[in-house]
């Protein structure tokens, strides 16, 4: 698949196809810097690769090597990348471990669905726009709206259609086409607003992003709007204590981590585009790496389906 693609043009037809892969194309770019984590990981780690269902390749429980202390500090994100059972998980862990019950039934499990606009085929958010709300919406869930002392939320977007995911040639146009489910809790074991009775006080559906409510409720469903409740305390709820690896800042990282958990094919593309365009003996201590606005960030783009672009984007030979 070719991914060389001038940075103001759009694609060459309107076909589902032609969508998918420029979607595609933006949905590489957004993640790389996500995932150049992850790989340079594995290449610095490789008995440490993970596989696609989330959980260490190896067969055996393996230990982070002992490294100097500043290895250590440089690459402290190790210490929480991925969780497995047999191993510390970090934050990333905790965050596993609570949106992942062994039984999404049970009368415990709470819910906090994630809406879509009503008009969602016409939302013209970008990813990283997305994953923002993804973080916010995960840590309302986590604590519980900043009271943790009533439980936890297992949160769960909704099956409609994920703009970027039109024309999907991988699997459903929602952000399951490109990433992993956020639980693997599924709707039907939410309680449907739709089918519910009007007076059951086992649902809430959310009016404006910070309304108050009932927090035994069972199943609650974010408001109507792009925006979401500010979290106080984003980081407590794990029972880790601070420390240079677990802090509010780590949160925020692993949450997003979590959420950028991309599927295997996308995986796969990635990787082989850093690998062709990353030179072998690259030292990352030793790298700067120079962010360039591209896409549709740039005005007179002529991308379907996305916002229009709020800033000019200078030539490429102005960061060179």
């Amino acid at each position: 698949m070719e991914a060389k693609t001038s940075p103001n043009r759009g694609t060459p037809n309107n076909s589902p196809r032609a969508s998918s892969l420029t979607q595609f194309r933006m949905i590489v770019v957004s993640v790389t810097c996500a995932t150049l984590v992850s790989v340079v990981n594995n290449i610095i780690m490789p008995n440490d690769r993970l596989s696609s269902s989330g959980n260490r390749s190896h067969d055996t429980p393996q230990k982070y090597p002992k490294t100097s202390k500043k290895l250590t500090k440089d690459q402290h994100i190790n210490t929480f990348w991925w969780p497995s059972p047999e191993e510390y998980g970090g934050i990333l862990g905790k965050i596993h471990d609570f949106q992942n019950p062994s039984d999404c039934s049970a009368a415990s499990a709470k819910f906090f669905v994630w809406r879509s606009k009503s008009d969602n085929e016409n939302d013209t958010r970008g990813l990283t726009a997305w994953a923002h709300a993804a973080s916010s919406h995960m840590l309302h869930a986590l604590t519980d709206a900043d009271q943790p002392e009533a439980g936890h939320r297992i949160l769960i977007n909704d099956d409609k259609l994920f703009p970027m995911a039109k024309g999907c040639e991988h699997g459903p146009e929602t952000r399951e086409c490109y990433f992993e489910p956020l639980t693997n809790c599924k709707l039907s074991d939410v309680d449907d607003y739709e089918t519910a009775d009007p007076k059951s006080t086992k649902i809430k559906i959310l009016s404006k992003p910070d309304e108050e409510y009932d927090r035994s409720v069972r199943t609650l469903y974010t408001s109507d709007s792009i925006w979401f409740r500010k979290v106080k305390d984003m980081y407590s709820w794990t029972g880790l204590g601070f420390n240079s690896q677990h802090s509010t800042i780590h949160m925020t990282a692993a949450s997003l981590a979590y959420y950028f958990r991309v599927k295997p094919w996308l995986r796969k593309e990635i990787d082989e585009r850093l690998r062709r365009n990353i030179p072998l003996d690259l030292n990352p201590q030793r790298t700067i790496g120079v962010p360039i606005r591209r896409s549709d960030k740039c005005r007179r783009h002529a991308i379907e389906g996305s916002a229009p672009g709020e800033m000019e984007c200078p030539p490429l030979e102005e960061y060179l």
